[in-house]
């Protein structure tokens, strides 16, 4: 047997007041007798009372002696052990992503049932010993917090394999330590990292909205809702479609497991600000249940494309949403019409257009940089602290690149080794500027899976204006307020209507909440607004496969953190037992 706490012994010294109250004397009363006959008798009672011959053999200071002693022994919380190994100091390493957002226990979620088991794994431990508790929020985000009531839920997503590197540079300055990694992932520690892993990847029914996006085709728009079954058996429910919080349509889906659907809408006005979309079904996960998608004030972009021929820009242009794309490859007689993107793709610039966002790709020097030729086989890769976490690993080959001298402005997205900018995107006069400094074709760039990504992003970023440089995002994403060049006050407006103060060009946190979001934002000449949405990450929505454990096997895990048997609540009955006892006698006149 193992004791906890020692402090409760400062109770011990009750137990002598105990025997205390049994040898003073009593108080005698005065009473009126009819006689003396018996004086003598009542002489022997008076005498058997005092404190000489009080210690006596009596039943009742006993068990008041053993009650005390035995709500203490309680108190100090004594705990049988079954042979484990104890260490001075534990980790509790807890996945925070959107995953453990899911229901685990009727009304609990999987991350609540964790950091209840992690409290009890520490509360019973063998001895006394130091504990460092770890919230993993998703890629390589982690907080070190002090309790588990500081851990509130997160939605990113990611790998908790990745932050072991940490776990274990914080394990070799210890004495002796032992992890322990609440997740819902089936995972392996590490031969170097010592100890167990709990999983709460309980199987179950659920259903997710994975997409909602519009497009505006002339004085119409087309909108598209993507659900996909991620459940363990076959779905059906309804798909409510909302304009803002007005009820546009209502339809009813089935879906094998596994399965996914694409509805479509048309609706020939539309003048609201967002689309709501929503499954009346509740299942594991409750917040992929739901999704938005803001529209734009703009309802659509112009962009000129100057070019002999590309077709990877072409296809990389039609992936996005809400523009029309014009061609020519004449530089010298551009439409006179006003463009919201120019991309110069090996050509010259003539003339500076007098508005819009200007994207040179493999150019010469002019007004805005220079560049110098360099004729070498060079690895390009990216600048991760400005790309997003799927673009953060890009690697290509080239056979030849052009170095760009960055403005001022820029940031660079692509170099070739540490010094060598070779992409860049920045923000002047309140018009993006952007280069991608050598030819698509001169580089295996365009065969990589990523390419369509950084296309896509690079020019995400250079067609929209605004406080943001898009409104849609799920959770995890990069959000940056990118605000105007006379910005005085920018606010953001949470979910839960809690305010934050921002600047210009922050990094908004997309983790914490779920949902629509208002900017605010007061230049020197006006006040503008806009929205945007923050949604569940779809691949977080998994509740059937080979990582997802059924919840036989979820019961079978728990088992190793029961490390014994607690006496205390044995002990407590049995001071009651005792209790009931001495009320017995006393009642009995004993």
């Amino acid at each position: 047997m193992e004791i906890v706490n020692l402090w409760p012994l400062f109770f011990s010294i009750t137990i002598p007041m105990v025997v205390l109250l049994y040898i003073l004397k009593r108080k005698y009363k005065e009473k009126e007798i009819s006689s003396s006959l018996l004086w003598m008798e009542a002489y022997k009672n008076t005498s058997a009372n005092t404190p000489w011959e009080k210690l006596k053999i009596n039943i009742m200071m006993f068990l008041q002696i053993l009650i005390l002693a035995l709500i203490i022994l309680a108190l100090m919380s004594p705990y049988l052990k079954f042979g484990q190994k104890t260490y001075k100091n534990i980790i509790v390493l807890i996945d925070n992503t959107a995953s453990m957002s899911a229901l685990y226990d009727g009304e609990k979620t999987r991350l609540e049932e964790g950091k209840n088991l992690a409290e009890e794994y520490i509360k019973n431990s063998k001895e006394e010993n130091e504990s460092y508790i770890i919230s993993y929020n998703g890629e390589n985000d982690y907080d070190v917090v002090n309790d588990f009531k500081d851990i509130t839920q997160k939605y990113g997503t990611g790998d908790i394999t990745n932050i072991f590197s940490y776990v274990r540079a914080l394990g070799e300055g210890l004495e002796s330590y032992e992890v322990l990694v609440i997740t819902d992932k089936e995972i392996n520690l590490e031969d170097d990292i010592n100890g167990k892993v709990i999983s709460l990847g309980n199987k179950g029914e659920n259903v997710a909205v994975t997409n909602i996006a519009h497009k505006f085709n002339d004085k119409k728009i087309n909108i598209i809702a993507t659900i996909k079954n991620f459940g363990d058996s076959d779905y059906t429910g309804d798909f409510s479609l909302y304009g803002e919080e007005n009820l546009l349509d209502v339809k009813s889906i089935t879906l094998k497991k596994g399965e996914s659907t694409t509805l479509n809408y048309e609706y020939d006005s539309f003048n609201y600000k967002y689309l709501k979309g929503e499954l009346s079904k509740k299942d594991l996960i409750a917040l992929d249940n739901v999704y938005y998608d803001v529209i734009s004030e703009e309802k659509e972009k112009k962009v000129l494309l100057i070019t002999e021929k590309n077709v990877f820009l072409e296809k990389s242009l039609n992936s996005l949403e809400n523009i029309s794309l014009y061609k020519t490859n004449d530089s010298e007689n551009i439409p006179n019409e006003d463009y919201d993107l120019y991309i110069y793709d090996n050509k010259k610039m003539k003339s500076i257009p007098k508005s819009g966002s200007i994207l040179f790709i493999n150019p010469e020097s002019n007004e805005f940089f220079n560049v110098e030729e360099v004729d070498k086989v060079a690895l390009g890769t990216s600048v991760s602290e400005e790309m997003p976490n799927y673009l953060k690993n890009i690697s290509f080959t080239l056979s030849k690149y052009k170095k760009i001298d960055m403005p001022y402005y820029g940031k660079a997205l692509l170099t070739v080794g540490e010094e060598d900018v070779i992409s860049f995107v920045g923000e002047k006069d309140e018009r993006i500027i952007g280069a991608i400094g050598f030819d698509i074709h001169n580089s295996d760039i365009a065969l990589k899976k990523e390419f369509p990504l950084f296309m896509y992003e690079i020019e995400e970023k250079m067609i929209n204006s605004g406080i943001l440089y898009k409104n849609k995002f799920v959770s995890g994403d990069e959000i940056t307020i990118k605000g105007s060049t006379t910005s005085k006050e920018i606010k953001v407006i949470n979910p839960d209507k809690s305010i934050t103060e921002v600047e210009k060009g922050d990094s908004y946190d997309s983790l914490t909440n779920l949902g629509l979001y208002k900017v605010k934002e007061t230049t020197e000449n006006e006040e503008k607004e806009e929205l945007f949405s923050i949604n569940y990450p779809v691949e977080e929505s998994v509740t059937d496969g080979e990582k997802t454990l059924s919840s036989e096997n979820v019961k079978k895990q728990n088992k190793i953190l029961r490390r014994g048997f607690s006496l205390s609540p044995l002990i407590l009955l049995i001071a009651l037992g005792f209790l009931i006892l001495e009320w017995i006698l006393y009642l009995k006149g004993n």
